[in-house]
């Protein structure tokens, strides 16, 4: 029993995790109509950002002090969407166990929980790279005019940028799902989570629109690190070293969250063997 419910980011990754990953895929695939709700609602997304970002910036001054360009906050504009849809998890699910008491068969199973999870949200991400980001980035190529730089440093900067982001969401995902463990019902602090990420991640507004003197703060905060960093990366939106800074940054974070999500695994194997007797 002990073995089965060690340290979440023990254990070698094996081929189980694989299959963990697969089958998720294969059940997401199952669902045809809301493949294609989907796809319609990640373009009226899009369609709805670039149309107000581009009202906006119509009806700005010539020679407005702005961080971006017309073209360029358009071309955030969608990344950043295709950013958010690419990242689409299932946040719920860790929660409901836990409140189901399914958990405890989970944590008899001779697999790794933390890697059986991030697994199965592996599978989710890549039906959703297959079957949303592909199609709504084509469309969105044929519709607007990007400004998107193809030199191979910034692409490799890219990937691993929106790598980082990718695991520091699942981490904050992953402990926040715990906090089940402690609370009857997680839905206020599932709620504020989403605000915050949706206020301060730059899925819809740049971080750099926020007050300077907000933008410390905002730093000493993880959501920036999401979705904001690996846009601005990708569209060569910030300079080398503002990159570099930042994807350290997203390497600190992923340090912090994963110990934090360790120390509450710990601990909410504890609370449930006492309670469990």
């Amino acid at each position: 029993m002990n073995a089965a419910i060690a340290h979440p980011f023990a254990g070698r990754a094996k081929p189980v995790y694989l299959n963990f990953a697969l089958k998720t895929f294969q059940s997401q695939a199952a669902y045809k109509f809301e493949y294609f709700v989907g796809v319609f609602n990640g373009l009226l997304y899009v369609f709805i950002f670039t149309s107000l970002w581009s009202a906006i910036y119509s009806g700005l001054q010539s020679g407005s002090d702005t961080p971006f360009t017309r073209a360029g906050i358009i071309t955030y504009a969608v990344f950043a969407m295709i950013c958010r849809i690419s990242m689409t998890m299932e946040d719920t699910e860790i929660s409901s166990r836990i409140r189901s008491g399914d958990i405890a068969m989970d944590m008899t199973k001779p697999v790794n929980f933390f890697l059986m999870n991030l697994s199965q949200t592996v599978g989710v991400t890549m039906f959703h790279w297959f079957t949303r980001v592909t199609p709504i980035l084509l469309a969105c190529f044929l519709a607007f005019d990007l400004e998107v730089s193809l030199e191979p440093a910034r692409m490799a900067a890219a990937v691993c940028a929106w790598a980082m982001g990718y695991f520091v969401f699942f981490l904050l995902n992953f402990a926040f799902a715990l906090l089940a463990f402690w609370f009857v019902e997680t839905f206020s602090f599932q709620l504020t989570k989403y605000a915050l990420i949706n206020l301060l991640s730059g899925a819809i507004i740049p971080v750099d629109f926020f007050p300077s003197r907000l933008r410390p703060f905002m730093e000493m905060l993880p959501f920036q690190y999401i979705f904001y960093t690996p846009t601005a990366v990708f569209t060569g939106h910030l300079a080398w070293p503002e990159t570099v800074r930042l994807m350290s940054l997203q390497a600190v974070w992923i340090a912090i969250l994963g110990l934090l999500c360790s120390v509450m695994w710990r601990s909410a194997q504890r609370k449930l063997v006492v309670q469990g007797g």
